[in-house]
């Protein structure tokens, strides 16, 4: 009797000790679960969770862009707000679908789906983003440079050959006051040019369309080049351009190249002291790239900014005699197109000891998108 009331004390006390445990396992779990509401809820974005194609939940957001009670939804398959959604979950991720209101009014949408496996159960959890905003900015920078492209580009293009008659002696021959004036406008117009030019093609590379024509082509052909249409820019400072070019063969964009080394050049140009000297090299490294620089002696860039000189709209600080021009495009611009050919660009710099821009090409590049 005396071990049996002491074997039912122990039993009395495990199951207390079992009812214990369980209850703080019930309550993790409501914990748990009611942070998971609490995410679920506070996303930015709406969301919808499915089984089996139809509709079990949705979260405020989604209350708000479809204007549905969740209970209006639950049950109902999801066509009700995409007709045209793919059930297959796989093909769901990251796509663009027209939704559709409880007022029968359409939106365009940006979906993703992500398929859960919950062990007897298997849940979709569709992330729904409103972007008719987005479809409505990105169709105005369309039509802007698309006006840029034709309603600018033409116009300015017209200009330089009228300009560049007038140079020729075309319509008489000018002096003084008068040449002076067309040198201004002519300048004026190349800027503006080499303005739209930049912008047409950051959106080009934004957009993947830009494309590389490869072909073979010699290091020293593409420094020339870069040199002969930069030699006005240079004259207007007496800026020296140096070539120091070990001349190899490469197969590249050879239009492309000397596209970034005329922008390196004019930014060396336009930071460095009247009087001075640019550098323009090339030389072939023993890993099978050739490797392009242009050095100035300008005031340098401080060490934290050399990361940002490439990043898009982004321009450093100049001096008082500098005049801030360009989007700060250029440096980008460059970056990307050495990227497309597999290759690196970099800066080197100290504050007070000049600049040298630097971009590396494998001799055989392929395009990289």
């Amino acid at each position: 009797m005396h071990d049996d009331g002491l074997t039912n004390i122990e039993l009395l006390k495990k199951v207390r000790q079992q009812a214990e445990s369980l209850e703080n396992l019930t309550q993790a779990l409501a914990v748990r679960q009611q942070r998971v509401r609490q995410i679920l809820t506070s996303i930015p974005l709406g969301l919808i969770v499915m089984q089996a194609n139809h509709i079990i939940g949705i979260n405020s957001r989604a209350e708000k862009l479809f204007n549905y009670k969740p209970e209006e939804l639950v049950g109902k398959h999801i066509s009700i707000l995409f007709p045209d959604f793919d059930v297959s979950a796989d093909e769901q991720r990251d796509v663009k679908l027209m939704g559709r209101r409880k007022s029968g009014e359409t939106f365009a949408a940006e979906v993703n789906s992500n398929e859960v496996d919950m062990g007897d159960l298997v849940r979709v959890f569709v992330h729904v983003q409103d972007i008719t905003e987005r479809q409505r900015l990105e169709q105005l920078k369309s039509d802007l440079l698309a006006m840029v492209s034709h309603d600018m580009r033409t116009p300015l293009t017209t200009v330089r050959l009228f300009l560049t008659l007038l140079s020729d002696g075309a319509y008489g021959h000018l002096e003084g006051k008068g040449e002076a004036g067309l040198t201004r406008a002519q300048s004026c117009v190349e800027y503006l040019i080499s303005l739209v030019s930049a912008l047409l093609d950051s959106e080009k590379i934004e957009s993947g369309s830009i494309e590389l024509d490869i072909a073979e082509t010699t290091s020293g052909a593409i420094v020339e080049k870069a040199i002969l249409n930069s030699h006005g820019a240079a004259i207007g400072k007496d800026i020296q351009l140096i070539r120091r070019v070990n001349n190899v063969n490469l197969f590249a964009d050879e239009d492309r190249l000397v596209q970034v080394l005329m922008n390196l050049i004019s930014n060396a140009i336009k930071f460095s002291p009247n009087d001075s000297q640019v550098t323009v090299a090339s030389q072939r490294e023993q890993t099978g790239e050739v490797v392009f620089q242009v050095i100035d002696r300008g005031p340098g860039i401080p060490e934290h900014l050399k990361t940002a000189v490439f990043e898009r709209y982004r321009q450093l600080k100049q001096s008082n005699k500098t005049k801030a021009q360009g989007f700060g495009l250029g440096l980008a611009i460059c970056k990307a197109l050495v990227q497309m050919h597999g290759g690196t660009i970099w800066v080197d710099s100290k504050e007070g000891e000049g600049t040298t821009f630097s971009f590396s090409i494998p001799m055989t590049a392929n395009q990289r998108t």
